[in-house]
């Protein structure tokens, strides 16, 4: 078999499986497979594929068609415009999490913050903290996350970027491990913490199923984390430093009451791409 027929082969079956983006799906898992980039695809259609290739892509295909994710098949996934390893032990890195990333390097720029020390809470892959430190040569940034295997994912992301000198990752909940040191001189505290609720959690998507669930669940009303780390961060956060937290769509109004009852100031709410609340910055008073 071709590429070309392969191709059309596996978009039919995704299409019959209700698979949302079934080109798109069937090209990346070829490519990869094949070891090109997905453009090389259009130039190689005559191309014949060996026997093994067409039943390893087989096997890709079906496994997809079961609700595994790309990312997870592949163990790349892009973000920021940077390639990043990812497993099932960490949470696929999303689009709207850019919006986060972006804002702190804007803030940086903005304030001039040449060399500012950030901490990156549950950090998972690392897409945040190597993100950070790729776009501002000057930052210093720690990853802190509860899961052995996570660290293991971030680590590689983190070599892989070759940013091991500014960019360090340990074991802790939250930002313990700061706080029993007496750290107080972290600049910018960042984080994209569990989040969906009690309810959200028994609905989720069959893919998101094969997601970390500890990555995703942020307890009976997705505030649980929000309400421990948002009062930790004033221990580790310099007077002016900025706290800056991914939010469910429905929560800007219950993540502001929090901030508001402590000495946090400039609160802002900012919206993804669909228009939905996304992103809360704030700033010790």
């Amino acid at each position: 078999m071709t590429v070309k027929e392969v191709l059309n082969s596996a978009i039919d079956f995704f299409k019959k499986q209700n698979i949302d983006n079934p080109r798109l799906d069937a090209e990346v898992l070829l490519a990869h497979l094949l070891d090109m980039e997905r453009i090389q695809l259009y130039v190689k259609y005559d191309l014949p594929l060996k026997n093994k290739e067409v039943e390893a892509y087989r096997e890709m295909v079906i496994n997809r068609a079961r609700g595994i994710p790309v990312a997870y098949l592949t163990g790349h996934k892009e973000f920021m415009s940077l390639d990043f390893k990812v497993n099932r032990s960490v949470l696929i890195p999303r689009p709207e999490t850019e919006i986060l990333v972006e804002e702190i390097i804007s803030l940086c720029q903005a304030k001039n913050i040449d060399n500012p020390n950030i901490v990156d809470v549950g950090t998972g892959s690392g897409v945040i903290a190597v993100s950070l430190a790729h776009y501002l040569p000057g930052a210093r940034v720690l990853g802190i996350d509860i899961s052995d295997k996570a660290l293991e994912v971030a680590r590689t992301n983190i070599k892989r970027h070759n940013l091991g000198e500014r960019v360090k990752v340990i074991k802790g909940n939250l930002l313990d491990p700061l706080i029993k040191m007496e750290k107080d001189n972290v600049n910018i505290v960042v984080s994209n913490p569990p989040y969906l609720t009690g309810n959200e959690m028994k609905k989720l998507p069959l893919e998101v199923t094969y997601e970390p669930s500890q990555a995703l669940d942020g307890g009976a009303d997705g505030l649980k984390i929000y309400r421990e780390l948002i009062p930790r961060a004033l221990k580790v956060l310099v007077p002016g430093g900025i706290l800056g937290l991914e939010i469910g769509y429905h929560q800007a109004d219950s993540i502001r009451d929090i901030l508001s009852g402590l000495p946090w100031g400039d609160i802002r709410v900012l919206q993804d791409y669909s228009g939905l609340d996304r992103v809360v910055i704030a700033r010790k008073k």
